[in-house]
């Protein structure tokens, strides 16, 4: 596909800057980007590149035009100016480069369809699906091959499960949902009474409920609650490999990044960021705009609009400053074992000068 650096800002939301005529073909990053691309800078440690990027045309913010905007005239380079340039980029990804997938419409003969299950119009449900009594599945829905999908489920409209997905009984998904390959949707939850000699198991009898718009990655385990329900709200996105216990709450547009784990009952509020291998106890409450960072495990409550880090999760410039004392850990081990080398000689010296003093007067 080819559009005017004009038509490309109409899309965006944008101003074009230089020549509205100029065609682009592609989307690249700035040192990747050929005559024919559009490229971007959102930081401006990366201004310098405005004049060594061979794109014909970069995205930048009003920011960056309003401090480099005679440096860009001398190379008459063409600029699309907006707010958010990280997202102009990937809308153009998507209008340029990304190429849309076509699915075969309809149902495989292989696919295994209980009697009383609901479909909606213009489905793809693929070879070797199953899809158990009582379910509804909306419009649009794409079910890619091998996807299981239980008993009294429901799934809304343009919805895409990606091979070998597996959904229990009872799960509730919405509309415009992906879930990617592998992954497990309302399985049980780790939940087991000692009964003196071992473990009684709790039957997991809630339900699960995955709003819409919400993303799933790859191999990624969402457990159905013990009694009530284990929820993701509409616009949440989580990565591969993570683990959502029972009866957890996340709430709306949250980023929960791979090898998180969060424990059974714990509360996530809205538009939270959990990092890569964070780990959030059970029964705790994380507030609305909070940050945790990366191999950071929270034990306690977080109040909202904070940032974490460390293990045990701290503020983070508290938790900065334990990193600055961390690293000097080895100075401060010597220094002390020199301080104490010089206080027993002191006290050496003091308790003989205390002995010859008795022995004088005596």
């Amino acid at each position: 596909m080819e559009k005017t650096l004009q038509e490309l800002s109409e899309y965006v939301g944008g101003t074009a800057i230089g020549d509205p005529s100029v065609k682009i073909r592609g989307v690249m990053g700035i040192d990747d980007a050929r005559e024919g691309d559009i490229t971007f800078i959102s930081n401006e440690k990366y201004i310098r590149k405005i004049n060594q990027t061979k794109a014909s045309a970069i995205i930048v913010s009003p920011k960056l035009r309003d401090t480099n905007v005679s440096l860009s005239q001398k190379k008459k380079r063409n600029l699309l100016v907006c707010n958010n340039p990280y997202l102009a980029f990937a809308k153009l990804i998507d209008l340029l480069m990304h190429k849309k997938p076509v699915y075969p419409e309809g149902l495989d003969p292989s696919a295994r369809i209980d009697k009383t299950a609901v479909l909606g119009q213009n489905i793809s449900v693929q070879a070797y699906v199953t899809i158990g009594k009582n379910t509804r599945i909306g419009d649009h829905v794409v079910l890619h091959p091998c996807v299981y999908i239980g008993d009294g489920c429901t799934i809304g409209d343009n919805t895409i499960i990606y091979p070998n997905v597996v959904v229990y009984n009872e799960t509730v998904i919405g509309k415009r949902v992906t879930i990617h390959s592998n992954t497990v949707i309302g399985s049980s939850g780790f939940g087991y009474a000692p009964d003196g000699q071992g473990y009684y198991r709790i039957p997991q009898i809630g339900s699960t409920i995955i709003e819409d718009d919400v993303d799933i990655g790859a191999n990624t385990t969402i457990n159905r609650a013990v009694m009530g329900e284990t929820v993701i709200r509409k616009g949440t996105k989580i990565d591969s490999q993570v683990v959502i216990s029972h009866n957890v709450e996340v709430g709306e547009n949250s980023l929960i990044v791979s090898q998180v784990g969060i424990a059974g009952s714990a509360k996530i509020g809205k538009h939270v960021t959990l990092a890569g291998g964070a780990g959030i106890v059970g029964h705790i409450t994380v507030g609305d705009n909070v940050t945790v960072g990366g191999y950071s495990g929270v034990i306690n409550d977080i109040p909202s609009n904070q940032t974490y880090l460390g293990a045990p999760a701290l503020p983070i410039q508290r938790m900065r400053r334990c990193y600055v004392i961390i690293e000097k850990l080895p100075e401060m081990r010597d220094l002390i074992k020199s301080l104490e080398k010089r206080i027993t000689q002191l006290e050496k010296r003091n308790n003989d000068l205390l002995q010859a003093k008795k022995q004088e007067n005596s």
